[in-house]
Order: C-alpha cells, then structure tokens, then sequence
C-alpha cells in the first residue's frame, strides 16, 4: 500500500501543542486498559507510517535515530549502492545523478535532514501489539519552502546495515545497539501520521490515544527491544612522567616489562615489515589507554576489559583481551583486569559511548557512572 500525505499536515501534526499532548497522555495513561471506544480493540498487519524529528528527540535516551540514520545511509545512496524508490510503491527508481540533484535543490544536505517517516505494520490481537518496518522515506525541504522527496529505502535492502552496525550513543545511552534494535525500542519521540487510510488531520488527537494504546498502555503486552545496561568506556592512564602516582608508574613499567619480553606479539598486531633493530632496541610506552564495559549483575557492578591501546615511539598497538593476556601482564600480584577494575590510579575518561569527554568533564562523569552504572 502507498501512502499518501501532505507535507503541511504532517507538519501540523508534528507541532501539536504539548500541553494537548501531555494531557492525552495522561489520561490514555490513566485508562489503562479502558481504551476509549473510538480505538480500535484489533487490528492486523495496519499499515502505519509514523514521523521523527531531529530537533525532537529526547538527549535522555542515548540517540538520534533521525541524524544518525542519516549519516548511515547517506554514502550508500550517493554511490547508488541502496535501492533508492520515488514512493513506497516502488515503481520508479532514483539513480544517483537524481538524487544529487534533488540534494541541490534541497535548503538543507540530506545528511542534515531534520524529518525521518519509517513505513510500518501494526497488529494488535487479544492485548499483544506488535509491529514491522517496512522501510523509510526521507524528506527535505526547497529555498521556498517547498517539500523535496528524497525517495523510499525499502527496509528489506539495509536490514544487514542495520543489524550490524551499531548507532552513536551518548554518554546517557547505553552501548552494543544496534540501528535496528534502537528502531526496535520505540523509545524516540514519534507522531503518527497515518492509521490505515486515516490521516489525521481532522482529529490529531486521535493519532495521541492510539499511540498510547499501543505503546504505553498497561493492558497491551509488547516485545520492543531493551538493552543490556552497559557502557563502553575508553580512559587514558595519566604517565608517570607527568603524575607522582606510584600505582601509575607502576602499570606502565610493568607494561613496557611485558611487551619488550613479548615483542612478537606487537609486531604481529602491525601486520608490517619491521627492521632487526625493532628487535634490539627497548620499547618505551608514550601512553597507555584503557577501554572497558561497565555493567552491572545483580547490583554488583561489572568493569570487564575489552582492549588495551599502547603508543609506543609514535605509533599506536590496539591488543584484544587475548593478546592481552598473552602477554601475561600483572601488576601487585594481580593479573592486568582484575588490577585496572580496581581503579587505583590516576585516569582521564576521554570517551564513553561514542561521546568524547572533555578532560576537564573527566571527573564528574567518574561520579556519574559509578553512581548509576
């Protein structure tokens, strides 16, 4: 089924008063699983096309599908690698020279594109909900205003992208998710726009209830995705050449023990030809960081390591757990792992998620994760 929609509509309904908003929620909310008669108690395989906003998304919940999208997809459709369609139909393509043109006639670059429509199918039987993408349609907008399509994706031709590649979280979001589990957990801001063949525009106070029903309600049982409560963290172990801590001093003495003693190990992470002296000479460690995930089990908190990221003379070795352990680093008795969880040295967090962290923002962040982590 093609959907059909009017730019200002959908424009309408997006920017519906949210104090409209916040009192149907309310009392979508407080009904329960007394859904109001106009709702309906069953449907099956709905077509449904809901709406994002960039600039409407919520910072609480870790990503922008909207921008991030996006970004994803904009290399693949400029080199003509996606299956690109004029509508949801899919009669007609649109091939790269196309869609550069339709990028030049746009106020804004696709890749800056505020408006998201993901093309979906809704059930609802007995009280479980359940839903399927179809695929996306991306919108931009003319100099004068005017509505610019840049075409349809169907979601059959990017669900390996989506499954595989991981969306940009923040420092408030949570790591390992995927773009099609953060689809998954309708946890974004989203308006629908059209229900079947009802688009809203006479009554958008409808698209709020049933919205409600089906995401919010308490007598409707769903399956969104919710994921693990973990963080990636990556943090810069301060050099004793610039710090007094002893425990500094001693993981990268110990470090630069385990490496000269392993050389082989290193040279094999380079995977490029190397002269006898690097055989000869002793490795010095410039820096050493650290990327952990931190989780938590039962209450108790977890700092599992994942990857060790040395420079030495100028260049950059990046060890899995495995190489790690290879080298069979250990420092006060304790192997390597065990000793960094305990986090008695000194340590700048330079990144959490996808998100750099301002050196000066370091601490603060510190409290932050063992706080709530």
């Amino acid at each position: 089924m093609t959907f059909t929609y009017s730019y200002w509509g959908w424009k309408l309904l997006a920017r519906m008063h949210l104090y409209r908003l916040f009192i149907l929620f309310i009392i979508g909310s407080f009904l329960g699983c007394k859904s109001p008669s106009s709702l309906p108690s069953k449907y099956e395989m709905e077509p449904v096309l809901i709406y994002l906003s960039a600039i409407e998304q919520p910072d609480s919940i870790g990503f922008n599908l909207v921008e991030s999208l996006h970004k994803l997809l904009y290399p693949r459709i400029k080199n003509g690698d996606i299956a690109l369609w004029k509508t949801s139909s899919k009669k007609e393509l649109i091939n790269k020279i196309q869609f550069s043109e339709l990028e030049k006639s746009s106020k804004k670059p696709f890749i800056k594109s505020n408006d998201l429509f993901i093309h979906e199918y809704w059930q609802l039987i007995g009280k479980e909900f359940d839903f399927m993408v179809r695929g996306f349609s991306f919108i931009g907008k003319s100099s004068n205003g005017e509505p610019v399509s840049f075409g349809f994706i169907d979601a059959v031709d990017v669900i390996g992208i989506l499954k595989s590649v991981e969306i940009p979280t923040s420092h408030q979001g949570y790591s390992d998710i995927s773009y099609w589990n953060a689809i998954h957990s309708k946890a974004f801001n989203f308006n629908i726009v059209q229900f079947g063949k009802k688009d809203f525009k006479i009554n958008p106070e409808s698209s709020v209830l049933l919205k409600n029903q089906a995401c919010y309600s308490k007598s409707v049982k769903r399956n969104f995705y919710k994921p693990e409560k973990s963080k990636r963290i990556t943090y810069k172990i301060i050099s004793p050449s610039i710090n007094s801590n002893v425990e500094n001093k001693k993981i990268y003495t110990e470090t630069e023990n385990g490496i000269n003693s392993n050389k082989q190990i290193i040279l094999n992470i380079s995977k490029k030809p190397f002269e006898p002296r690097d055989l000869i000479e002793y490795w010095k460690i410039n820096t050493i960081r650290v990327i952990e995930k931190w989780s938590n089990y039962k209450n108790i908190p977890l700092q599992e390591l994942e990857y060790l990221i040395i420079e030495v003379n100028g260049k950059d070795y990046k060890l899995s757990r495995q190489e790690i352990e290879e080298l069979e680093l250990s420092i006060n008795l304790q192997g390597i792992s065990e000793y960094l969880s305990e986090k008695n040295f000194d340590f700048i967090i330079e990144k959490i998620n996808s998100e750099t962290i301002p050196p000066q923002k370091s601490e603060e962040m510190y409290i932050k994760l063992i706080r709530n982590i």
